[in-house]
């Protein structure tokens, strides 16, 4: 579906345009108005319009000179230029610009239709060529380096699951595969760099080092963690001759410390692991990794470990799941709630299928503290208290239970509950923050009718974007903002004319139309009679809506 804007000084053409349009069969999704080129200018400051229809000839700014600015911002942007000027030169520059259309007023229907629909086919087969497989393979091999590194840090971190990182190796043409040996290795910077553009420069630096020295005789896939160690995964190759892997991963990685500390100038400490069984094994191994720098080496700086040596196996594991990015603080305050049951689900499956040790007080309590914490962020954040936002006013051992580590399943009933009680009040606040802009909105058009109540000066009134406001309001109503404006209109005009005297074009200027000609028109398709035959017959017959509505 596309966006068109019309810009003409005379109202009643773009408003003309604006109504007669078949919009829905020509896919178009939303039409907006302007009626000078500062108008337009400013309308496409906040949104992208893929159709503009001008008219040339306009005070200050003429079409042209719109159409070149609209280009600049724009290259995808298409044009139809209207005119009673039936100038060669216009035509000229007109086609110079790369104009798709130039119709000379009175334009007639069928042609502006057949514009339209020629620029929205146009524009559907470019967007389709933009998607193809072609255009997709262009992009991955472009893009590859970076789309490798995203692809391992979101499986380190727990966002991206075996099966969809299975799926996705041989996308990025990596030569890993089930069941394969890989060494995970963990590389901490430590000489402080402050710049953060320098300190690019000497990670990129390190990993170009890897790669001619490790990468000489493994496979390595590279990434930087969440921890801002760098990663590198190395796979050994079938076949391997010589020492064992281990051995030589060992010599390689204190080939590389040393260049890094006598060619960069900058201490590196470096721990790797062993993963026997890709990808599976592959996270426990990292992690175990990460924790050997964090218990072995801590401060100290310039040192080579080994993360393979059995550890002591302990008394009770931390739940991965729990702590996993994106926090559930994280999804909370981002209302992603159906992601939120599915993390409290995955964690509660985790504790209830791992060792009976993970069946602890402390865990249990880490739960509660975790979930409690992430409903006081996203309440705080909010502006709100916790009671407020949960809705718990007289039940405090809802929101404090005496014992949240009673039992597993009392716990996650709890913890669903906040959920489902959090996605409450989201709702609630939606609806009612709606419901007082429709308010507004409504407020504001039976006010200023006789003023400009278009799309755009709605929007600048409420404060909210055009799109936005748009599709809220028939989202919330059922009815799309521009036939409420019409019936609005018409129900007023039908109100003075069986109240007043007031003249017919009296009655246009007071309901918003500038011409009242086009009133007529309007209200002749409405209800199938002209305003000044309904005054004339509203006495012995009730209006009738035409079949057009």
């Amino acid at each position: 579906m596309f966006r068109i804007l019309i810009v003409d000084d005379e109202p009643s053409v773009v408003d003309a345009i604006t109504h007669t349009m078949p919009w829905e069969e020509l896919n178009i999704e939303e039409v907006l108005c302007a009626y000078s080129a500062r108008e337009a200018l400013a309308l496409t400051e906040s949104q992208f319009v893929d159709i503009v229809i001008s008219d040339i000839r306009m005070p200050g700014m003429d079409g042209l000179e719109l159409l070149k600015e609209l280009r600049r911002r724009s290259k995808r942007s298409r044009f139809i230029l209207l005119t009673g000027h039936a100038e060669f030169e216009y035509a000229r520059e007109a086609f110079k610009l790369q104009v798709a259309e130039y119709l000379l007023k009175p334009v007639r229907d069928e042609a502006l239709i057949q514009a339209i629909h020629n620029i929205t086919t146009e524009l559907r087969e470019e967007w389709m060529a933009v998607s193809s497989q072609q255009r997709t393979r262009d992009y991955l091999k472009q893009h590859i380096p970076a789309l490798r590194s995203e692809l391992l840090r979101n499986v380190l971190e727990g966002r991206t699951n075996l099966r969809e990182m299975e799926e996705k190796i041989p996308v990025l043409n990596l030569p890993y595969g089930k069941g394969d040996g890989v060494y995970p290795v963990i590389i901490r910077l430590e000489d402080y760099v402050p710049e953060a553009r320098d300190r690019y420069l000497m990670e990129y630096a390190i990993f170009n080092m890897a790669e001619e020295i490790v990468g000489a005789f493994f496979d390595l896939w590279t990434c930087k963690d969440v921890h801002d160690y760098l990663v590198m995964l190395v796979r050994v190759n079938p076949g391997h001759a010589g020492s064992s892997p281990a051995d030589s991963v060992s010599r390689l990685l204190s080939q590389l410390q040393h260049h890094v500390q006598y060619y960069l100038g900058k201490s590196i400490s470096i721990v790797y692991g062993r993963c026997d069984n890709f990808p599976a094994d592959l996270r426990t191994a990292y992690e175990s990794a990460v924790q050997t720098l964090r218990r072995r080496i801590g401060d100290d700086s310039g040192l080579l470990l080994s993360s393979i040596l059995a550890q002591p196996e302990p008394e009770f594991k931390a739940l991965f799941s729990l702590q996993a990015p994106p926090s559930l603080a994280h999804l909370f305050e981002a209302g992603l709630w159906d992601e939120a049951v599915s993390r409290l689900d995955a964690i509660f499956k985790e504790l209830e299928s791992g060792p009976v040790q993970l069946i602890h007080s402390d865990i249990m309590s880490e739960i509660y503290h975790t979930v409690l914490a992430a409903c006081y962020h996203y309440a705080h954040s909010a502006g709100k208290t916790l009671t407020e936002v949960l809705d718990c006013e007289g039940e405090p051992r809802f929101l404090h239970p005496a014992e949240p580590a009673g039992s597993v399943a009392a716990l996650k009933r709890w913890a669903l509950e906040v959920c489902r009680r959090l996605s409450c009040s989201n709702k609630d606040e939606i609806i009612d923050a709606r419901a007082a802009l429709i308010k507004q909105v409504q407020e504001h058009i039976h006010v200023r009718l006789a003023e400009d109540v278009s799309l755009q000066t709605l929007a600048a009134q409420v404060d909210m974007h055009p799109v936005y406001l748009s599709k809220v309001y028939k989202l919330e109503t059922g009815e799309g903002l521009k036939e409420y404006l019409l019936r609005v209109r018409m129900e007023r005009a039908v109100h003075l004319l069986k109240n007043t005297d007031m003249k017919v074009y009296e009655i246009a200027n007071q309901i918003g139309y500038l011409n009242a000609a086009y009133f007529i028109k309007v209200f002749k398709k409405e209800f199938g009679l002209t305003p000044q035959e309904y005054r004339d017959g509203s006495h012995a017959q009730e209006i009738r809506r035409s079949t057009h509505v």
